[in-house]
């Protein structure tokens, strides 16, 4: 299911949280919206679900038209077909695995094989062996499963996902990353995400929206993003970033000590090293510039000299 999002204001006040946003989410495709807390990324996947209602603009599902401020026609959220899987999970307490499974189908009157749908979507997230276990007896792990098949157990066209990772540990919410991505995709559901972690839009995405105060500074694929950032904050906000001058950048990774026929020399000082298990995080001291170089050996603090960057490689904005 294709959404199309058509200059899309939102304020709250006098404060304009949402600024003429303008975006189609491919079909099947996996989307995320990124930014820093307060942005605007949340707001604009709640209007999408119908939690919100935009001020002015048009929202579509394919050729169905789901709100329009000229036309005053608002779709709600129960008839858009789509699921939405919260940060905190919001699972019922007092609801088994099962029954917290079922509750969409119930409420939305898919009473038939009720059974079988529900152990179908748990197998889907590994826990048909647990469905009459309650909430507390999970791990926040299996508790972010059964959120999951709870969303796709209704057979959405859509999944909105509003930073569904944020409360696991780090080491659960990279397996979760994986399971989430192929989950979607093995069933062709169209999938917008919202996170504030990188490492999780890059991973996952088909594209990414990167959003900052209210509006879109890029919305492409990741490595485009990464490589090519087309403005400033989208250069700083997505992975690292060296900084020759105000207008010119390179990737740590790019960087090397062996001399390039297109290269520039650069001389740096070395202020400390972070062994990260590959390669050591050597950070430096360019001018008044804080760097970041990668490096197979650890170099001590003090150590002056210099590394080479590819023209090529330089990215100018």
């Amino acid at each position: 299911m294709e959404i199309s999002l058509r200059h899309i204001i939102k304020t709250y006040g006098e404060k304009t949280v949402i600024t003429d946003i303008s975006l189609t989410v491919a079909g099947g495709s996996f989307t995320t919206l990124l930014g820093p807390s307060g942005c605007g990324k949340t707001t604009l996947l709640r209007m999408i679900a119908g939690l919100e209602t935009p001020d002015s603009g048009e929202i579509y599902f394919g050729e169905h038209c789901m709100f329009s401020a000229a036309a005053r026609r608002c779709v709600p959220p129960e008839k858009r077909g789509l699921a939405f899987v919260f940060q905190d999970f919001s699972l019922w307490p007092h609801m088994t695995v099962f029954e917290n499974v079922a509750f969409g189908l119930r409420a939305s009157g898919h009473t038939p094989n009720i059974s079988r749908q529900v152990h179908d979507a748990l197998r889907a997230v590994r826990l048909d062996t647990l469905s009459n276990r309650y909430p507390h007896q999970l791990s926040g792990g299996q508790q972010q499963r059964v959120a999951f098949a709870r969303a796709i157990v209704i057979k959405p066209e859509c999944i909105l996902f509003d930073e569904p990772l944020s409360a696991l540990d780090a080491l659960l919410r990279a397996e979760m990353r994986l399971e989430l991505r192929e989950l979607v995709s093995t069933r062709g559901i169209t999938a917008v995400f919202v996170t504030h972690d990188q490492a999780e839009a890059m991973s996952m995405s088909d594209k990414i929206a990167v959003f900052s105060g209210g509006h879109i500074e890029q919305y492409d694929p990741p490595e485009e993003i990464y490589n090519h950032p087309a403005t400033s904050f989208v250069a700083r906000f997505v992975g690292s970033s060296n900084w020759i001058d105000d207008h010119h950048m390179f990737r740590p990774e790019k960087a090397c000590i062996q001399p390039l026929p297109a290269g520039q020399a650069f001389s740096v000082r070395v202020v400390s090293s972070l062994f990260l298990g590959r390669v050591y995080q050597i950070h430096l001291k360019y001018g008044n510039a804080d760097w970041t170089y990668l490096s197979p050996v650890k170099i001590p603090a003090g150590t002056d000299f210099p590394i080479y960057i590819d023209k090529h490689d330089v990215i100018s904005l």
